[in-house]
Formats: structure tokens, sequence, C-alpha cells
């Protein structure tokens, strides 16, 4: 259902976050996490979309990280240089880690968290805008939950991130943001969207209604906010370097959260939440033109510009991979986190799986440029996703599945 955007102001303009700055001055201070690939590709630094990213936190209305980790996997453009710069320019400490072989996301968060130096640890992506409150917000989030629920492990803060938008334009009920139905072998995200619950009813963390109420979610993505030492006890993020890049990586790591009966938490608000450019590629996401002159505190360019410098096409830069790849790859990863929790979960994701992408054509993500029209080649995706998962699934459980393709094929003849 599309947000009415007179509605979506009553949540937007109540800023006035001085009404809080009793509870401000408590807040512990946070670290922040980037991994980055290729993200400066310029020398002119200002045009680098990891720059982009520590500007708009650095102009948060409330300097509260104090630690910055940046974990660089092996890229062959700027980035050294722009990590000195940013360190010289706006004298912030950061440790810069430099990968000699490329090993992607989920390998570098598990590496990089170590490295922080907070309990509290924000998780961000390098082509990211930050709200002005995203900071801020996200700490009173984790304090109000703290206070609130003294006896459950609060381990993730998911944020909202929209595509090439700075709020949300849908709304959805709350029973299909971050749920998971393990033995349907389906799950929704949907954190771009607004709880339709909390249009005629939102429940706030104070009494001066600046910020809403997070609630309970099972799963996270990539943007959040998380307790450093409930991570690494629950085995910190997994290794899926043998992918491209790790698209099960969050629900990877929400199994053995909830496993500890660790919480998980979305907040809703959009004044929390960022924008995510997905640089290097034109994707299905659109940009609402509309919004071209608006120019972020402390980014010298106007949104319209960054959104044109984002779509340009760069294959090599962050997990950026052809349409074919990345469906082999979103097939393949899902299907090993399923087969990892039993062999009759696998199969069943897998017959899903052909219904909805070969039969049906339908996708998960907007990333892809186009969708696959040809059934044929959804099919020679499948398969080739599948035998990948069986892989990697071996490889990280030394378990061997010697059958089980045979017995997919028998079963679904594709």
């Amino acid at each position: 259902m599309k947000l009415n955007p007179v509605t979506l102001c009553k949540f937007t303009d109540n800023d006035d976050f001085s009404k809080l700055n009793k509870e401000i001055k408590s807040l512990p201070f946070a670290s922040f996490l980037f991994v980055t690939y290729n993200r400066c590709p310029y020398n002119d630094y200002d045009k680098n979309p990891l720059v982009w990213a520590f500007q708009t936190l650095l102009n948060n209305s409330h300097q509260l990280i104090n630690d910055f980790v940046v974990v660089d996997d092996a890229s062959t453009d700027f980035t050294s240089e722009t990590v000195k710069w940013l360190k010289r320019t706006y004298c912030i400490p950061i440790t810069y880690i430099k990968n000699k072989t490329h090993k992607e996301y989920s390998f570098n968060r598990r590496k990089g968290i170590k490295y922080t130096q907070n309990k509290l640890v924000f998780m961000g992506d390098d082509d990211c805008l930050f709200s002005r409150y995203f900071v801020v917000g996200s700490l009173l989030t984790y304090q109000f939950l703290k206070k609130k629920y003294k006896n459950k492990k609060i381990a993730v803060i998911n944020l909202p991130v929209y595509e090439k938008k700075l709020s949300p334009i849908e709304t959805i009920s709350k029973n299909k943001i971050g749920q998971v139905y393990w033995q349907k072998t389906f799950f929704y995200h949907e954190f771009d969207k607004f709880p339709q619950e909390y249009i005629k009813k939102p429940e706030y963390i104070t009494k001066d209604k600046i910020l809403l109420k997070p609630f309970e979610v099972q799963t996270f993505k990539g943007v959040n906010l998380c307790d450093k030492d409930l991570i690494m006890e629950a085995g910190n993020y997994l290794d899926l370097s043998m992918w491209k890049f790790g698209y099960s990586e969050h629900i990877e790591l929400s199994v053995k959260l909830n496993k500890l009966k660790f919480k998980t938490y979305h907040q809703p608000d959009p004044k929390v939440g960022c924008l995510h450019l997905k640089y290097g590629n034109k994707t299905r996401d659109i940009f609402d033109p509309k919004l071209s002159n608006i120019r972020l505190s402390g980014l010298n360019y106007k949104l319209g510009e960054i959104i044109k410098f984002s779509e340009k096409n760069r294959p090599n830069t962050g997990s950026r991979i052809d349409d074919y790849n990345f469906h082999v790859i979103e097939v393949g990863t899902f299907f090993s986190f399923y087969l990892k929790l039993s062999n009759k979960l696998g199969i069943k994701f897998a017959k899903d799986q052909y219904k909805r992408f070969v039969v049906g054509g339908k996708v998960f993500s907007t990333t892809p440029s186009k969708l696959i029209q040809d059934k044929w080649v959804r099919n020679k995706i499948f398969w080739e996703g599948i035998k990948k998962g069986i892989k990697a699934t071996e490889t990280q459980t030394n378990q061997k599945y010697t059958n089980l393709l045979k017995i997919l094929k028998q079963e679904i003849k594709g």
C-alpha cells in the first residue's frame, strides 16, 4: 500500500531531539565498521561514495562514534589514499585493514568486528547516505530496549534502508517485516516499508513522541547496530568467501542468535534510516527526480548528482555482478543455508524456489537491472546454483551429499 506523503510528515517532522537531551547525555559511544571494495575510484576524494558515507555520519546531530574500522577487501583503486585523507581532514580515528586477497563481505565483517573498540558496533554499507539522526536515534533505541527489557539480551537493532530514496513510500503489516518461517523456507525483509499499524496508532519510546518504538523481528540486514559481545558469543558472521557475495550472511547469523534466545529488533522510524545508492549499478530501483536538488548535510554534491555518479556501470566495485551470476548466487547461498539446517529443508527450498524462480519468474531482490525472461535460462541458473550450493555446504560442514542432486532432479524433473 502506498504511503501518503502527508502522513509520512507526521513521523519525519517531529525531530526536536533537544527534548531528549537528558537521555542523550547518558548514551554510550559506539564503533562503526565499514567493509569496502573499490568504492574510491577518484583521487578527487569528494567524488567517492565511501567519503559520502563518512561525511553524512560525521554531520550527524550528535557525535557518538569515536571509533571507525575500515576493512579494505583488496581494493585496486584510491581506497587507502582516501582513508588517509579522511583521517587527516576530519581528525578521526580510523583503523584500516587491507586484505591481500579478495574475501567478500561476510568474511570481512567477521574479521573487522574484532578490531572495533566499543561494545556497540554500527554496521553500514560503504555506499549509504546516513540520515542526520541515524546515530543518536539508534543508540536511544538501544538504551530504551535495555531499560525496558532488562532480562533480554539485545543482539541487533536493524535499521531502515531505502533504495535510492530518503524515506519509505509503502506500508506493510508488521507481521511481514523481518519475519522468518523456517519450515516454509521463506522469510520477509521488507525493512524499507513503514508498518501499517503505526499509521493509526503509533507507539513511541518517550512521551515526547520523537522516536518510534522498535519491534521484535527474527532476521536483519546489513545496516544495523549490534552488541559485539553477543555477536561473538553466537559465533560471529560465517565465512562465505567461496561466493562472490554472501547473500545469506544475515539469515545465517540470525539462526545462531535465535538459538541462544538473543533478541533482534527493527527500528522503523524514517529519521533513523539511510539511503542506499547501490553504487556501480543501474538497478530497477526508481529515484524520484523531485529529490534531485536536495543537498544532504556534509556533502558537496546534490542528491541528483550523486545518483548519476552511482548509476554509472562499475562491475568491479562492491559486490556488483552480472544478473545471471547474481541469481546463481541467490539460489545457491539460500539453498546451502537451508541444507545446513536439514536435508528436508534444503530439498523443500529447492522445490519451492524452482516454482518461484524458474516457473514463476519471481526474484527476491531489485538489484538485477532486469528480469530474466527466458525460462530456459532461469532453469540453467537454478541448477547451477544448486550444484554450487551443494559444493559450498560440503566445504562448510565436511559432509558429503552424494545423491542429493539426483534426488532433486527426480523430484523436480526440471
